[in-house]
């Protein structure tokens, strides 16, 4: 029932495509956080740095 097929490899051109599209992931994540964190602090005022503790 079980399939004991091996797995298969990637080719060195689908290891290089995959990079590619992991890093463009990497890279419109980071900037969506980055936006959201901009947006926060933009929302929240400037008198949010300096309120006291």
């Amino acid at each position: 029932m079980a399939d004991n097929k091996a797995p298969h490899s990637l080719t060195t051109e689908e290891q290089k495509r995959r990079r590619k599209r992991s890093l463009a992931l990497a890279l419109i994540l980071g900037s969506l956080v980055l936006i959201f964190y901009v947006v926060t602090i933009a929302k929240l005022g400037p008198g949010v740095i300096q309120r006291p503790l």
